[in-house]
């Protein structure tokens, strides 16, 4: 074996992160509330930031050194600097001693957070023990909430729950019957035959229903698949009834509920805070702003370079309090830099898109993300980045970002059809047909073709179908 030095010259291009990138690079596809617990969070840790205190203006100037901002005259007076007590942050953060409003403030905070929701076993539960029940029925009933699915159904029914918890079966149904007493009627169904059932028993409880209450329990014991394959002339056929008198039987169960626990579903919908604003103006065109409700004005603090000359004997101090300078500049730099890129990037879907914002979802063209990125001039990335998560207030409502981009389709007229068009025209399609004799996806291809002039393929029809949650022809085929 021989051992040897050598040399090579390899030459290779490689992409090197600065940290002030991947900060504009994490803020940039921040959101407008995300970058509110961002900059609180810098403020916090950065003793040279500032806020000007004006959180309900909507429009302000962009993030910069406060010196290039105000004049000399301003009535701003920074807070004299202690230099010995930054010199303090070295060993640690201050821990204040002197009185304070905290608590206060928490308890008011507290004071206006909404009560949560009450889940639906607890208040069953409550209400149970309101009405005084024996607490050994009170627990059963717990124990069966917990078997239920999302829907409110117990598959196995409460055999199961009666085998797995040794309970008496007879006490399992003294429980079930008070929880659907409470809560309702169908909570505890074996399938949606049986959920129907459950609840057309409770209403004919209350109201006498004749000829329509027996056809509709027929055909939830005997013809259930067959309802649900909408195949109502062979339901009507098989019982010698008049398509008309299965159709007001089916009009009775269209009135029930497919989940008994629907109705107690938490709503986990957020608020949408938009981040763009879009408004028509006087000459029929658009106008793009940023909305900074609730956003403060962040800047350098004035009294930074004032702390940079009193701990120049310090050198220690004074490397340690460029570092937070320099931190708090990339800071601004980087909220200055998703800003712009964001105006940009709306102002320039606002002006590809600008008949989608003016007629609605059928005018608006084919957009792809590489096309507004040679536009602006930065990377496809960026503005996948930059759209990420927010969403524009326009005049066809609250749309994300990302729904402005669509794929499209070619016309025999030489124009393009996005995608978003093509489906908001099945649907106007399926919306005009006979309902007697609704049209199949190869008919709906056709109209696309000879009307509009649109090329898709049966597959695609059917995939936008099923995108709009439109049924098939045999389903949406009405009869009588």
């Amino acid at each position: 074996m021989r051992l040897e030095y050598t040399q090579n010259l390899k030459l290779e291009q490689r992409l090197s992160q600065s940290p002030q990138m991947i900060q504009a690079m994490q803020i940039l596809q921040l959101t407008a509330p995300e970058l509110l617990d961002r900059i609180a969070a810098e403020l916090e840790d950065n003793p040279f930031l500032e806020t000007s205190e004006t959180p309900d203006k909507v429009d302000g100037p962009d993030l910069k050194n406060s010196d290039q901002e105000k004049g000399s005259d301003s009535e701003y007076e920074p807070d004299p600097v202690d230099v010995e007590s930054l010199g303090n942050l070295l060993e640690g953060a201050p821990v204040s001693k002197g009185p304070s409003n905290r608590e206060n403030s928490d308890y008011d905070m507290v004071q206006n957070v909404a009560a949560p929701d009450v889940h639906t076993e607890d208040s069953v539960l409550m209400e149970l023990r309101i009405r005084d029940e024996d607490p050994e029925i009170i627990r059963d009933a717990e124990l069966i909430f917990q078997f239920l699915d999302p829907r409110g159904f117990l598959l196995d029914g409460l055999e199961e729950v009666a085998e797995v918890s040794h309970k008496p079966l007879g006490d399992l149904r003294k429980a079930m019957k008070l929880i659907r007493e409470v809560a309702h009627p169908a909570i505890g169904a074996r399938n949606l035959a049986e959920c129907f059932l459950l609840q057309l028993d409770a209403l004919e409880l209350v109201e006498h229903l004749g000829e329509d209450h027996y056809i509709a329990r027929k055909i939830l014991v005997d013809y259930f698949d067959d309802l649900l394959a909408n195949r109502i002339p062979q339901i009507a056929k098989a019982e010698d009834l008049s398509l008309e008198d299965v159709r007001h039987a089916i009009e009775i169960l269209a009135l029930f509920d497919p989940r008994p626990l629907g109705e107690y579903e938490a709503d986990y919908n957020q608020l949408i805070h938009p981040d763009v604003l879009v408004t028509e103006d006087n000459q029929g065109g658009f106008k793009v702003r940023l909305l900074r409700n609730g956003m403060p004005e962040v800047h350098l603090s004035r009294s930074a370079q004032e702390a940079l000359d009193q701990a120049k004997g310090d050198k220690r101090l004074h490397a340690f309090l460029m570092k937070k300078i320099e931190k708090a500049r990339w800071f601004l730099d980087a909220v200055n830099q998703r800003r712009q890129t964001l105006t940009r990037i709306s102002e320039e879907l606002v002006a590809r898109q600008r008949d989608f914002l003016a007629y609605g979802p059928e005018r608006m063209a084919p957009l792809k993300m590489q096309e507004i990125a040679d536009v602006v001039g930065v990377h496809i990335s960026t503005v996948s980045r930059a759209i990420r998560g927010k969403h524009a207030q326009t005049p066809q409502g609250i749309l994300a970002l990302k729904s402005f981009f669509s794929g499209g389709q070619s016309t025999s007229k030489g124009g393009a059809r996005s995608r978003i068009a093509i489906q908001e025209r099945i649907k106007e399609i399926v919306g005009a047909e006979d309902k007697g004799h609704p049209l199949s996806d190869e008919e709906i291809v056709g109209i696309l073709r000879e009307r509009d002039g649109t090329n898709v393929a049966r597959r695609t029809v059917t995939k936008y179908r099923q995108a709009l949650e439109i049924p098939s022809s045999t389903m949406r085929r009405s009869y009588g």
